[in-house]
């Protein structure tokens, strides 16, 4: 079984010179990689301690704690 790592999308793309950009990434075959979707925690709660969310028909919270974490409940 082989994993798939997939490039940090913390880092700017000019730090990764040499490296293909994310969204063009190929593998062997011309078979196109799809990046996973990034969201920063600050945008996702929107000024907020916490936000619900639903998904497949079951509700989370996810909180930011005084630490600076992230906890997601049922």
């Amino acid at each position: 079984m082989t994993t798939e790592r997939f490039p940090s999308t913390d880092e700017p793309e000019a730090s990764r010179a040499g490296e293909p950009c994310a969204r063009h990434a190929t593998r062997a075959g011309s078979e196109t990689i799809k990046v996973p979707r990034s969201i920063s925690s600050s945008e996702l709660l929107d000024g907020q301690l916490s936000v619900t969310i639903d998904h497949e028909g079951m509700r989370y919270v996810l909180r930011a704690t005084r630490a600076g974490k992230l906890i997601l409940t049922k």
